[in-house]
């Protein structure tokens, strides 16, 4: 088994102010992480400068998702001193990260997740994420915000159990 790795996933909803770029670097050094995913930056860039400010390091790499539309975007930090970044893909819901630590060269694999509010495009998600698990036969973390909940009682309101909640549920 690897090294401990601290990894992080929040959804952020917007990163275009300063004031709330502050509060993700004050999260991240807080919290030690070595690896976060930000979903919903609602970025169409993201320059050096930007990554520096959010990551609160020089030392940062990074790779992200534009947004679509006015929404969406994702965003994968990380610390190159820990990890290095020997594969990647970009999707239309999600990022795909292969990392081997520095430490003891184990590798496994990262998927930043922002899943879409349509049930129909939700199916289109799923398939994307197996295609990018099937690529590499090694260990996987999947972080992120997938739109759905997988029971009605993880909502306030309770409600039934829909066809979305038992796809994601059967996901695997």
């Amino acid at each position: 088994m690897g090294p401990t790795i601290n990894v992080l996933s929040w959804n952020v909803r917007g990163l275009n102010c300063p004031h709330k770029r502050g509060n993700v670097k004050w999260v991240l050094r807080r919290y030690s992480c070595d690896v976060a995913i930000l979903q919903e930056s609602e970025m169409e860039v993201v320059t050096r400068f930007i990554a520096i400010r959010l990551w609160g390091r020089r030392l940062v790499e990074w790779i992200h998702l534009p947004l679509v539309g006015r929404s969406g975007g994702i965003i994968i930090l990380w610390d190159p001193q820990i990890l290095e970044l020997v594969d990647s893909g970009i999707g239309s819901f999600s990022i795909c990260c292969k990392f081997k630590s520095l430490e003891d060269n184990f590798e496994w694999g990262l998927i930043g997740v922002y899943g879409p509010n349509d049930d129909h495009l939700r199916c289109a998600l799923f398939e994307e994420l197996l295609l990018f698990m099937s690529s590499w036969d090694i260990p996987w973390c999947l972080g992120g915000d997938f739109n759905v909940i997988r029971f009605p009682s993880e909502r306030f309101t309770g409600g039934r159990l829909t066809w979305a909640m038992r796809d994601f549920s059967a996901f695997d």
